[in-house]
């Protein structure tokens, strides 16, 4: 038998900034059964899996489909796949080269695929004759203004937080008083959630270069949480400083 590369599906999220390594993927029955009767072989790769194929799968026309479950819970709370119906699952169609979006209902998702629950799924098809499609599905982290509830500043109104480090576009920091006298700072623009080091802001004393907090922490996929701001529930990164 000659065997040669049928797919190639990688991941990239920009949660961890390139290559993701945090899904699983696994095929529906049907798919299954049509892989066992065309000597399709599926082999994990580093951030995604790689079907490999005799020779005579590549002259006809197969549709596979598999769905993809998160290893961290975190890639819940932080992945954007835009406007999505409560009742629909995010779905790529992919044919030979070519990678589409659409949704899924997830009363479609066959029973045996639904536990755990799959983040999104795939159909991977191949033209007659077609071989050695390379696909990658890169997913984008939720932008989100950042919160941080800074307790224990002597005087809220000679703080500011300033970034010295990171992201090229500046993110001033408005400054407000929280219902238990700590100093509040949200940001006026919104900042995608990363997975590891911070962007590197510095709570410093206005007008001096004095820090009074050299790096304050990176947001996580844990501290996302909702507020209500100019009257509509908005998804929000909080941090809690102590001084």
């Amino acid at each position: 038998m000659n065997y040669g590369i049928w797919a190639d599906i990688f991941m990239e999220h920009e949660y961890v900034g390139g290559r993701c390594e945090d899904f699983t993927f696994r095929p529906d029955p049907p798919t299954a059964e049509t892989m066992k009767r065309e000597g399709i072989m599926m082999r994990e790769t580093a951030g995604g899996f790689r079907l490999i194929a005799d020779e005579s799968a590549f002259s006809h026309e197969i549709s596979l489909v598999f769905w993809a479950y998160p290893v961290h819970r975190n890639l819940w709370n932080v992945t954007e796949f835009g406007e999505i119906p409560a009742d629909s699952i995010p779905f790529a169609k992919i044919k030979d080269e070519s990678l589409q979006w659409e949704t899924s209902s997830k009363g479609d998702i066959p029973e045996a695929m639904q536990l755990p629950k799959p983040m999104f799924g795939m159909e991977i098809a191949n033209s007659q004759g077609k071989s050695g499609a390379s696909i990658t599905l890169s997913l984008k982290t939720k932008k989100m203004k950042w919160y941080y509830y800074i307790s224990g500043l002597p005087d809220n109104d000679t703080a500011e937080i300033v970034k010295i480090k990171g992201d090229k576009e500046a993110s001033p920091f408005d400054t407000t008083k929280g219902n238990l006298g700590e100093s509040v700072f949200v940001s006026k623009q919104e900042i995608p959630l990363r997975y590891g080091a911070p962007p590197l802001f510095q709570l410093r004393e206005k007008k001096t270069s004095k820090a009074i907090i050299k790096c304050l922490p990176n947001m996580d996929a844990r501290s996302v949480s909702t507020v209500i701001l100019d009257g509509r529930r908005e998804i929000v990164a909080e941090s809690f400083v102590n001084t």
